[in-house]
């Protein structure tokens, strides 16, 4: 069987926000911390999963940034959805 080398792969990741066990923990500490605590877990999440993409051969910059932006969404809105729920359980 002939490989054909000159043909690249495409590597579709996993979607980061669909990591129910990442996003649940990510959240739980988030909601524990507060202000340069957070800021420095927050970007250590980041660059650790953009680091592990890359680790897994995907390089392609705008496909990490969408994966990366898409985990922000999801975890900051559970944020804010648990903050309103909070206010509103206190008024």
């Amino acid at each position: 069987m002939e490989q054909n080398r000159d043909k690249q792969a495409s590597i579709v990741p996993f979607p980061l926000y669909r990591n129910v066990r990442l996003v649940r923990e990510t959240i739980d500490i988030l909601q524990k911390r507060h202000g340069v605590a957070a800021d420095r877990f927050w970007r250590t999440t980041v660059n650790r999963q953009v680091g592990q993409m890359q680790n897994c051969g995907l390089h392609d910059d705008a496909v990490i940034k969408d994966q990366i932006e898409k985990f922000a969404l999801v975890v900051f809105d559970a944020l804010r959805s648990s903050a309103a729920q909070q206010d509103g359980d206190a008024a």
